[in-house]
């Protein structure tokens, strides 16, 4: 039953739609702030820190996959982030470039348009919370709102902190999180350094897979994987541009409809989320857990 005194709802609107988790007059970016971000979690962080970007790399995709905070209409679209237009940066003449890894012949030609911050939160080298708060905190010295910063993290720690009371009562321990292939026979699963396992701790609760990842921490298994698994919740999503191909292909007897958990009506549907954001991903993707580890409507 889902708690009244706690709504996902209210928690959004007290947690989340907060002045600097999202753009404002008075929170304009300085003169002196031209970001390009290619880096997602750069631009979500910008955003928190009320710093409106440049420009971001593949804007119609972003807005799909992170949409708190709201990326604004102005901001234009570099291209994708393993092939940015170099031309359009060039006469954007940015004071910094936040990129991902990207090869060396494409950092070369950005390095020759602006100075260049390469964002190393993912691949995690330790906790990936912790890693978020450096890195906005790092940013808004970087950039000179560190009160900014430091207020973002401390709201996204009360945030988590209210979620965690939430669940401390409730007895769902283990948990997976999983995103469904278009057939329902394989998931992408979440494990040792990554954004899902990080907020699962911060919740208090365990991760149910524990199995090998990549660096990145994820794992692509086939769903038999998950017959045998020691879980409480199965927590799925699916990528927003396979929504309407899930439905269409996935068969009413399928694997998916086999496993125990599923039978057993332990499955919740969650929104998408994007799994290498920031803190504002991070603490939207915790009220998700917690929505359904509540028992906000479980069904397969």
């Amino acid at each position: 039953m889902k708690n009244p005194c706690f709504s996902r709802r209210d928690c959004l609107k007290v947690l989340l739609a907060l002045p600097l988790m999202k753009i404002s007059s008075s929170m304009a970016a300085p003169s002196n702030h031209r970001i390009v971000a290619i880096n997602w979690l750069a631009a979500e962080t910008l955003l928190s820190l009320g710093i409106t970007p440049l420009a971001v790399s593949d804007t119609a995709y972003f807005r799909r996959r992170i949409n708190m905070p709201a990326l604004p209409a102005g901001v234009l679209d570099v291209g994708p982030f393993w092939e940015p237009n170099i031309e359009m940066l060039a006469a954007l003449k940015p004071s910094l470039i936040l990129s991902d890894f990207v090869a060396p012949a494409l950092l070369d030609n950005l390095r020759r348009v602006a100075p260049v911050q390469v964002v190393t939160v993912y691949p995690a080298a330790s906790d990936v919370w912790q890693s978020l708060a450096v890195f906005t905190n790092q940013l808004g010295q970087q950039l000179n709102v560190p009160d900014a910063a430091a207020q973002v993290v401390q709201r996204a720690n009360a945030a988590i902190e209210r979620c965690r009371a939430l669940l401390r009562a409730n007895r769902v321990q283990r948990v997976l999180v999983m995103v469904r292939s278009q057939d329902g026979k394989y998931a992408t699963v979440y494990g040792r350094n990554s954004m899902v396992d990080a907020v699962l701790h911060q919740l208090g609760m365990t991760n149910a897979w524990t199995q090998p990842v990549s660096a990145m921490g994820t794992a692509n298994v086939g769903i038999e994987k998950l017959v045998s698994l020691p879980v409480d919740r199965l927590l799925f999503t699916e990528l927003p541009t396979t929504l309407t191909q899930v439905s269409r292909l996935r068969q009413g007897q399928g694997l998916w409809q086999q496993l125990p958990i599923v039978a057993q009506g332990k499955t919740h549907e969650m929104s998408h989320f994007f799994p290498f954001g920031g803190l504002a991903t991070a603490v939207n993707l915790a009220q998700n857990i917690t929505d359904a580890i509540l028992g906000a409507g479980d069904h397969d």
